[in-house]
């Protein structure tokens, strides 16, 4: 890697299998280098269109390229509680460099009321080996985590109690804070605070479909956790005709925005649009929506993932005004 940074990614897979997630990555890598579309069902053999000769020479051509994306990413399937991947980070850190510990006075008290002295060997901080060492943690998603007995009352935790073991026990007060690792946990919002709320009259409150740090599924309080919270959002799926400004009549399920719920090292609040390819999750961020000639090409590319010919009707040369307002199935 640039400036001899050495790059580990630890990527636990709860949903799907390590063969899966390397096959999105050849679709990825195809679409991005070889400018050539082809979803996972095409690559696994599922669409009535099947892989012909020339595409399957042009994966063979580029295997070497792909494995050298994927040789710093080690994609775990099959440990879904959360001391058993805190084990698993933990044995790589003992191998990779060292705990160091050091002595602390610490004053404790005599049966008789008298205290005392002792010095207690307590974790001060990890060093390892490569000082351009950089490692990521993925948990995707939370809400699989297997829940576990309980080390001191041997009670097997809820997914609440779960979800808190690993973000904060071992996330928080070890991953980052001491070995000064970075972890991306994925989580879902509730199910509740998908639907959505309408005014009195009846209009769709477009704020409240939005991704909130009130609406983390199974445990809220995690959040509390995080230096910086990301919300992925997709308008097409309440029928929105437009959004932020950007006509959601033509980019249907290809918008994506991009809030930032928390940041510890910035402003939070910000939003970000993008253009997503869901064959090969790639985004592409978008041009402001008042930049209508740089927006242009997106359009374009939306229409062509969407499978368009041509644009949908009453979005050429119009000006989508409304917020809030329904399209379903255009």
């Amino acid at each position: 890697m640039k400036h001899g940074l050495k790059l580990k990614i630890f990527y636990f897979a709860l949903e799907e299998s390590e063969a899966e997630f390397v096959d999105t990555m050849i679709c990825n890598y195809v679409s991005n280098k070889c400018n050539v579309k082809m979803d996972i069902l095409t690559l696994q053999g599922y669409r009535e269109k099947s892989l012909d000769q020339n595409l399957m020479d042009l994966i063979s051509h580029h295997v070497d390229d792909i494995e050298k994306l994927l040789e710093n990413v080690e994609v775990i399937d099959s440990v879904y509680n959360p001391t058993g991947i805190y084990k698993y980070c933990r044995d790589y850190a003992d191998k990779n460099g060292t705990h160091v510990f050091e002595d602390r006075d610490f004053i404790k008290k005599k049966k008789d009321g008298k205290t005392y002295t002792e010095k207690i060997k307590v974790y001060s901080h990890y060093e390892p080996n490569d000082p351009n060492a950089i490692t990521i943690v993925v948990v995707d998603h939370m809400s699989l985590l297997t829940p576990e007995k309980d080390k001191d009352s041997g009670i097997v935790m809820t997914k609440h109690q779960t979800m808190a073991q690993w973000s904060t026990n071992y996330c928080l007060k070890q991953i980052t804070k001491h070995w000064g690792w970075a972890v991306v946990n994925v989580i879902q919002q509730e199910q509740s605070g998908e639907k959505e709320q309408f005014t009195n009259r009846g209009e769709s409150i477009v704020k409240k479909t939005e991704p909130s740090l009130a609406n983390f599924a199974n445990n809220k309080e995690i959040q509390r956790d995080a230096k910086v919270v990301i919300g992925v959002h997709s308008p097409d799926r309440y029928g929105f005709e437009e959004y932020h400004g950007y006509d959601i009549r033509r980019f249907r399920d290809t918008f994506r925005d991009i809030k930032i719920l928390k940041n510890r090292f910035g402003p939070p609040n910000k939003y970000h649009h993008f253009l997503f390819d869901g064959g090969t999750n790639r985004f592409a961020e978008l041009p402001k929506a008042s930049e209508k000639a740089l927006l242009a090409p997106y359009e374009a590319k939306a229409d062509k993932l969407l499978g368009r010919v041509s644009s949908p009707r009453g979005t050429v040369g119009t000006t989508v005004k409304r917020t809030g307002t329904k399209n379903f199935g255009q």
